[in-house]
């Protein structure tokens, strides 16, 4: 029997240690054990734990299966590891004890856009992966088709103008994220997404 693959298809969780090197481009590689689908060329949202917030947007440059036994430090660096040695020692604290035929997926990716506030995934489920910022815009470019009251309007204004993080420490993330779900489904409703 053939064991099933995970599908990669939103968005990616990396624990937040990985952070800062992902964002200087140290890490452009994550190593996953079992079997992980990917589509190369595809995009997905990058999300730290234990946050669930979007770091960034990538794009998957290769998805290739490999055993234990046949990571290279070139994998490791890849990785954001000095050595393979090092690289192992990290994977079996995250997974356990890997042995050299057990199987691992190794996933490349390239930033492709940053999100210096980070976006809460659970928003962005509720957005359907539409952006705050894309949200905002649509809302400004429709605001004669869609009728929102004016803290609504100020809350869109503020994220287009002044990003998510503004808005959010100007209004509160419950506000904002009401305001968010509620011009998106007025823009979904007028056929507009």
């Amino acid at each position: 029997m053939r064991k099933k693959s995970v599908q990669i298809r939103k968005f990616m969780l990396i624990d937040s240690a990985y952070k800062s090197r992902i964002l200087r481009g140290d890490k452009v590689t994550t190593i996953r054990y079992g079997s992980y689908e990917a589509k190369p060329g595809s995009e997905v949202y990058l999300v730290v734990t234990p946050s669930d917030t979007a770091i960034a947007k990538v794009r998957i440059t290769k998805v290739e299966r490999k055993k234990v036994r046949e990571l290279t430090n070139e994998d490791a660096k890849l990785d954001g590891f000095s050595d393979v040695k090092e690289l192992l020692r990290e994977l079996n604290k995250i997974y356990g004890d890997l042995y050299g035929d057990d199987e691992v997926t190794v996933i490349g990716f390239e930033v492709v856009k940053t999100f210096k506030d980070g976006i809460p995934l659970k928003w962005l489920k509720g957005l359907n992966y539409r952006e705050p910022e894309e949200i905002a815009r649509l809302y400004l470019e429709n605001q004669e088709k869609l009728n929102f009251n004016r803290e609504t309007d100020f809350i869109m204004r503020r994220i287009y103008n002044e990003g998510l993080g503004k808005a959010v420490r100007t209004f509160g993330p419950k506000r904002v994220q009401q305001a968010l779900l509620k011009v998106y489904h007025g823009l979904y409703n007028e056929g507009l997404i």
